[in-house]
């Protein structure tokens, strides 16, 4: 009888254990797990659109050399056009000529006969140069070019890649583009403004517009963008940012690390971060520059119309000027440039304006300059000038702050500036002498 129970308790407890499978089965396929919704980051408050690599990185002097002389210019419009040309041409064969391209080298190849020739403010690394045009093998090249070279009369379509101050020279072929192209291109560079060479015994030609020129008197509303919408991009955690009054137009806002200084009279503001100031090292170029764009771009921080005008990969330093119309900025009174230092992928340090130029006031008239020529034989004979240290002469805006009763205006005042070791400077009273004001 024993036995028979057993039996019997086992089936029923068979019987459970299939019960509770199927059981925790249904359970299994029928459970949602109460989530609770995932509270997405807050996006970043953009100021200004996006910039792409080619709207920053443009050359600011186009000149061309023929049989009947030298012509230039410095306008966008003018240099938009060959850009977007050269952009449907494929380079081939990118080839180092010269590990060391010579002052007397360079110039001897930017002189030739029929050739056009385009100036870049800062020397543009090849590791970028793939942005900006197509080559038909990768650049795997980290060196600099500061002039592009076109041979319009070259049966293989030759290009010069020319560096700066002792940089290496590259060579490729273009492609894509017919001869007559190229003829057609040199035939408009003809009609042109005249330039002038104006040569130097130990430093590279100058080449500067013969003849006066007008440029606009512009005058514009002030505009600004709010310091906090920066306070909110350039600190981690803005619960832990403390804001304190340090004058009567200065703001201070930091954490235990970082800090940024306003002048809320200029518009002008100056973050650092501490912890990044003594990173050591040398930047790759193409890193630096393709960071620095998408550091601005992440905030859209392109509050009036900026170019790349300088590159330091042993700082880690790279600067934006702003143009108005294709002329440089400058100013003795506030920020025209965005600066920035890197150190270990990160920003560590930042000034730049926060003003914005609104609408103009209908009141603009017209400044004469002389001609570019007359004013590089001025600095050649002013005694407080190296005229051999001098970089360029350029055309362009001199900005000032005025008050007109309740509005606040900004002036911009065509000028001539020059540059010498590095730092700007007005020139004034073109002809006789060179101002040495140094200038933002």
């Amino acid at each position: 009888m024993g036995l028979k129970y057993v039996e019997h308790i086992k089936s029923a407890v068979l019987i459970l254990l299939i019960l509770l499978s199927v059981s925790l089965t249904f359970s299994i396929w029928t459970f949602r797990t109460n989530y609770q919704p995932i509270e997405q980051a807050p996006a970043v408050e953009t100021i200004s659109e996006k910039q792409k690599l080619g709207d920053v990185i443009l050359p600011y002097k186009l000149i061309a050399m023929s049989e009947d002389g030298v012509t230039g210019t410095t306008g966008r419009e003018d240099i938009g056009k060959l850009m977007d040309f050269m952009k449907t041409w494929s380079f081939q064969n990118l080839t180092e000529a010269d590990k060391e391209v010579t002052m007397e080298e360079a110039d001897d190849i930017i002189s030739q006969p029929n050739t056009v020739t385009l100036f870049f403010r800062s020397p543009i690394p090849f590791g970028v140069a793939d942005s900006l045009f197509r080559f038909a093998d990768s650049v795997t090249t980290e060196a600099s070019f500061s002039q592009i070279v076109i041979e319009t009369q070259s049966d293989i379509g030759l290009i010069h890649f020319i560096g700066k101050d002792g940089g290496r020279r590259f060579t490729a072929q273009a492609t894509g583009v017919e001869p007559e192209q190229l003829n057609d291109l040199l035939a408009g560079a003809k009609g042109l403004e005249p330039y002038g060479a104006v040569e130097r015994e130990t430093a590279m030609t100058l080449y500067l517009p013969a003849t006066s020129a007008s440029v606009s008197n512009m005058t514009f509303f002030q505009q600004e963008v709010s310091p906090s919408r920066f306070k909110k991009v350039l600190f981690p955690d803005t619960t832990l940012v403390k804001q304190v009054k340090t004058g009567e137009h200065s703001e201070k806002y930091h954490d235990i690390e970082r800090q940024m200084i306003v002048d809320t009279e200029m518009k002008t503001l100056r973050f650092n971060n501490t912890r990044m100031s003594d990173s050591e090292g040398v930047s790759i170029p193409s890193e630096l520059l393709m960071d620095s764009l998408d550091f601005v771009n992440g905030h859209g921080g392109w509050t009036n119309e900026f170019v790349l005008s300088s590159m330091d990969p042993l700082r880690k330093q790279i600067k934006y000027r702003m143009v108005v119309e294709g002329y440089p900025v400058f100013s003795e009174m506030t920020l025209t440039e965005i600066t920035q230092i890197w150190g270990n992928g990160q920003i560590s340090s930042y000034a730049r304006p926060y003003y914005q130029l609104g609408e103009p006031t209908p009141e603009n008239a017209e400044k004469r300059l002389p001609a570019g020529t007359a004013v590089a034989e001025g600095l050649r004979t002013d005694p407080e000038v190296d005229f051999n240290q001098v970089d360029d002469i350029v055309r362009g805006y001199h900005l000032q702050l005025i008050q007109r009763g309740e509005e606040a205006l900004y002036t911009l005042e065509p000028e001539w500036f020059y540059e010498e070791n590095g730092e700007w400077h007005p020139v004034n009273n073109a002809g006789t002498g060179g101002g040495r004001g140094g200038l933002e």
